[in-house]
């Protein structure tokens, strides 16, 4: 009996974890026992990649898209609002390429910090916030304005790939689930919700879920949570006007008022419409003049199509189709369950709420107010965004094989100058 005790209690912890529908051990379990295949540098150039798409095709819209409106607000300069996006840019793309060099272990010990100041941000919100559009997210910097729920979304999935990874195994109790990694999902959920930002909140959820899943959480644990999540949502949508405004319009289009509360909604597919396969051409776009409101945040999926035409949407669907590759790369390649967990939740952020604003563009959804993530006008949105591809590049330079990769390869610069060396020589 002493002899078989041992290997009773050590080796069926592996499969264990396989059968139990975690998603996150039998892909562990699957590298444990043979070396990942394919290319050990393509998720790092994938990201690289779809971002560098994805910016710059917004910085083309975002520019078409605003500029009607600068013309009749700021006495004839077109670039009035175009100009914070681009140094918005500047920050963002200094974070990433920053970001992306740190190492991993730098960002474990980022993660609580960075928690806590997101949700001291998220407390001033409440006190002394702005609100727009009647949520309350934003704190005045000068003369701009910060909106810290971006900022509390990249801090709270490090959080959650830092405490998750400790705690797995724990994860089958309710006390496991919730210390700490539930405490700090749910108060961050509950400033967000303080400021009426559902949009918001929901992207929160699918990050939330992404990365219990990732780290093994039980299936029933999600049937618990998604009931309690949709009495929640029941409750909230009976308490604002403006949200159930938001649902008859959806729900009832045929009945509401297209010079009113239909009028995004109709205009955005009609310049979806327009746009037909090859699109009007960069800048041509007529429902910006006036006709879609914020055309360059929560519609700007709509003047894309406009103006690029389904080619372009296409386009923009392909860049986040690689970015789900990337993500899923790092989650089944990679050795260090913080980057697993943490990577899955970012990714549930940025694909998670691409996917909700163009289905409120599409008609497939309410009006969320969500923007459209690396595309849309926000200087928050954009910096932190970027912020964020920055760590995923990071944890895809870490990647089983990538570091030597890299090492093996010259950098652009060293190629640049032997390439001038032997036009010399020759």
């Amino acid at each position: 009996m002493t002899a078989t005790a041992p290997r009773r209690s050590a080796a069926p912890r592996r499969p264990a974890a396989v059968s139990d529908g975690r998603g996150a051990a039998s892909s562990r379990a699957k590298a444990s026992t043979s070396p990942p295949s394919g290319s050990p540098v393509l998720t790092y150039y994938l990201l690289a990649a779809a971002t560098a798409l994805l910016v710059v095709v917004g910085l083309a819209v975002v520019l078409s898209s605003s500029s009607s409106n600068a013309l009749a607000k700021s006495a004839g300069n077109p670039y009035s609002d175009f100009l914070p996006q681009v140094a918005a840019l500047g920050v963002g793309v200094v974070a990433l390429v920053f970001g992306s060099r740190v190492p991993i272990g730098l960002w474990k010990k980022i993660a609580f910090p960075a928690l806590l100041v997101s949700i001291v941000l998220l407390l001033a919100v409440a006190a002394v916030g702005q609100t727009v559009g009647g949520n309350k997210n934003w704190i005045p910097v000068g003369p701009a304005t910060f909106q810290p729920s971006e900022l509390a979304k990249l801090a709270l999935a490090l959080f959650l790939g830092v405490a998750l990874a400790v705690g797995r195994k724990q994860l089958t109790t309710l006390r496991g689930a919730l210390v700490p990694g539930g405490i700090a999902a749910i108060a961050v959920l509950g400033l967000v919700l303080y400021g009426r930002d559902m949009g918001t909140a929901l992207v929160i959820c699918l990050m939330v879920a992404a990365a219990y899943w990732v780290a093994g959480l039980p299936v029933r644990w999600f049937a618990a949570a998604g009931a309690v999540g949709i009495v929640g949502v029941l409750v909230l949508l009976q308490q604002g006007v403006t949200r159930t405004g938001r649902i008859n319009v959806w729900l009832n289009p045929e009945t509401c008022d297209p010079q009113g509360a239909c009028m995004q909604t109709l205009h955005g597919t009609w310049a979806l419409a327009s746009g037909g396969l090859w699109g009007l051409g960069p800048g041509m776009s007529r429902e910006k003049w006036g006709y879609l409101p914020v055309a360059d945040s929560d519609f700007i999926f709509s003047i894309i199509g406009e103006e690029y035409g389904l080619v372009g949407t296409l386009l923009m669907l392909v860049a986040f189709g690689m970015m789900i590759v990337a993500v899923n790369r790092l989650v089944t390649r990679h050795e260090d369950p913080f980057v697993q967990i943490s990577a899955a939740a970012i990714g549930a952020w940025i694909v998670g709420q691409a996917c909700i604003n163009i289905a409120v563009v599409v008609g497939f959804a309410p009006v969320t107010g969500v923007p459209l993530p690396l595309v849309s006008s926000g200087g928050s949105s954009l910096m932190v965004s970027l912020a964020a591809i920055g760590v995923l590049m990071a944890f895809a330079r870490r990647e089983p094989g990538a570091q030597e990769a890299f090492a093996a390869r010259p950098s652009v610069i060293k190629r640049s100058f032997a390439v001038v060396a032997r036009g010399r020589r020759g």
